[in-house]
């Protein structure tokens, strides 16, 4: 599936939201100045970790990325003023890491259990008289779990992939406030982490690489209930 499809997939929920949310600003006088969000999402890993695992050129080559999956986390917002706020975001996702590869022209897969943990801090911005946000801002993506794991103890692997496993990531997003009584919004956003990760899944030296430190991209597209703890 192209990174283009992967990605319209996940703006579709985010995009019917965010269309019947703009025509209710009521939800922006509602907001406290401090809130924290539980959410639910979904992840969507936009790119491959790797395009020639094996970094052999071969035809048959094996190709690794992590599964799309549900996601859970959390942000604390402080806004500043009526346009400006700063957050602190977290998610988590028991995305699991998936090879696939092909056998006498067959093509099969093997995936593997694990995680990817979302931290970051960011800017947000919020246009006069409309309940739209823009996000800007920074943090890590960090892999782990059994698949991982695994990957640290290869024996044909002495640059190991557990020194590579966190990544520092930037952040760009929108989201919307969106109103469902006089007492209750959702907070419905899409925003992607791009940052560099080459796993090393099959380096054979110190020097080898995957990937070359390929671009990833990471879309989270996620719906969460503010909790106003301030007035």
């Amino acid at each position: 599936m192209s990174i283009i499809k992967r990605f319209g997939r996940g703006l579709t929920l985010a995009g019917i939201l965010a269309g019947a949310a703009v025509v209710v600003p009521s939800a922006v006088q509602a907001q406290g100045k401090i809130e924290l969000t539980p959410f639910l999402g979904s992840y969507y890993a936009l790119a491959k970790m790797c395009s020639d695992c094996e970094n052999n050129g071969n035809v048959d080559k094996i190709t690794a990325h992590q599964v799309s999956a549900a996601a859970i986390g959390g942000r604390l917002s402080y806004w500043i003023s009526n346009t400006i706020g700063v957050e602190g975001a977290f998610a988590y996702t028991p995305s699991q890491a998936e090879e696939r590869f092909q056998v006498s022209g067959f093509g099969l897969a093997v995936s593997g259990k694990g995680r990817v943990m979302q931290a970051s801090g960011r800017l947000l911005f919020r246009p006069q008289r409309t309940n739209l946000h823009f996000i800007v801002g920074a943090g890590i993506v960090s892999r782990g779990d059994t698949v991982w794991k695994a990957f640290q103890f290869r024996s044909d692997s002495p640059d190991s992939v557990g020194a590579k496993l966190t990544s520092v990531a930037g952040i760009l997003g929108l989201g919307v406030r969106a109103s469902v009584t006089p007492k209750f919004a959702l907070n419905v956003s899409a925003e992607v982490s791009l940052y560099s990760f080459d796993p090393h899944l099959a380096a054979t030296s110190a020097t080898s690489s995957a990937n070359g430190g390929k671009l990833q991209a990471d879309l989270l597209v996620s719906v969460g209930v503010p909790i106003s703890l301030s007035h």
